[in-house]
């Protein structure tokens, strides 16, 4: 369910954070995890403290909520909470509930469980497999497959076969952990970007952020120009099929898949989605991307998540803004 970015910022002109009066400095730190390029750019003095932290903090996310690190929590959870009740982190704990209510306000289209028994599309070189429905695959059931107990912290899978993937907030969370870091250290002006998923904080020198949203067939060519504010934070999710995908027997396959059929999404070609945090961003988008020609659960995803939301579809060349 990741994605890279299809934002585009001016970051590095001169004087782009500049007031009135007096040149900010800039400071800027990029660094690899999470199996993608995450970097951070804040006004001030360097702070190699700061910026310690907020790439440990990258690397302790990543280790707790890996679907593919075997000592992850994730991975503790699915091989053994079909047996028992397992006892995690409270912030994990918070998350994979956070994570539930996501899947509930978007009707099921946002599910961490898609990976539970069934058959999938994997990019893992196999051929196309049968079109049939998926076994054992329904409509997001949630709290069905599993319990969640954030005042013990314990986590209890319904059954064998059941399983997670955080992936399609790991990133956005990560995000807004870094942000905390960054507030702690007194920086109020930067932006935190994990591989395509953003959060813009402040503003540039008085000034709001802005962002432009590319053409996915012409990358230098920008669809919207949108302002995101001079106070408080936002988060900005994009999703696509353009600069994430598998090929298998020579046909290209988005690499986010629909919880509902276990195959990939069709034709969202650009999704992006401005709130009010990263993690909900993170998740929205995903949602969209799955649902993108279900008018009415893209409409209540909009509505539950109070995010602005724009969309390109295969079907379409022009910037829907919904």
């Amino acid at each position: 369910m990741r994605r890279l970015a299809k934002i585009f910022f001016l970051l590095f002109l001169p004087g782009f954070f500049c007031g009135c009066t007096k040149q900010t400095e800039i400071q800027s730190l990029t660094f690899s995890g999470m199996g993608t390029v995450l970097s951070i750019i804040y006004t001030g003095e360097k702070n190699e403290a700061l910026e310690n932290a907020v790439k440990n903090d990258a690397k302790t996310v990543e280790d707790e909520l890996s679907y593919y690190k075997d000592s992850s929590f994730v991975s503790l959870l699915n091989r053994e909470a079909h047996e028992k009740e397992i006892e995690v982190p409270g912030h994990v704990c918070r998350l994979i509930e956070k994570s539930i209510e996501f899947g509930e306000m978007s009707g099921g289209v946002f599910d961490i469980t898609y990976k539970s028994t069934g058959e999938l599309w994997e990019n893992n070189g196999n051929k196309i497999p049968d079109d049939k429905k998926i076994e054992e695959k329904q409509r997001f059931v949630g709290r069905d497959k599993l319990s969640v107990n954030c005042s013990e912290n314990r986590i209890k899978f319904a059954s064998k076969g059941v399983k997670i993937d955080l992936g399609g907030v790991a990133k956005g969370y990560a995000i807004d952990r870094a942000a905390e870091i960054m507030k702690k250290h007194g920086v109020e002006n930067f932006i935190v970007n994990y591989g395509g998923d953003m959060l813009f904080c402040g503003n540039k020198g008085g000034k709001p952020w802005s962002i432009g949203i590319k053409n996915p067939d012409k990358p230098s060519e920008i669809l919207k120009k949108l302002e995101l504010g001079t106070s408080g934070c936002k988060g900005v999710a994009t999703s696509g099929d353009y600069e994430r995908f598998f090929v298998i027997e020579g046909q290209t396959f988005s690499h986010i898949m629909d919880p509902k059929t276990g195959k990939p999404v069709k034709d969202a070609r650009s999704v992006t989605v401005i709130g009010e945090n990263a993690t909900l961003t993170d998740a929205a988008a995903t949602a969209v991307s799955v649902a993108l020609h279900e008018k009415e659960t893209v409409k209540k995803i909009m509505e539950k998540f109070r995010v602005k939301i724009y969309t390109l579809s295969g079907e379409d060349s022009v910037l829907k803004e919904w």
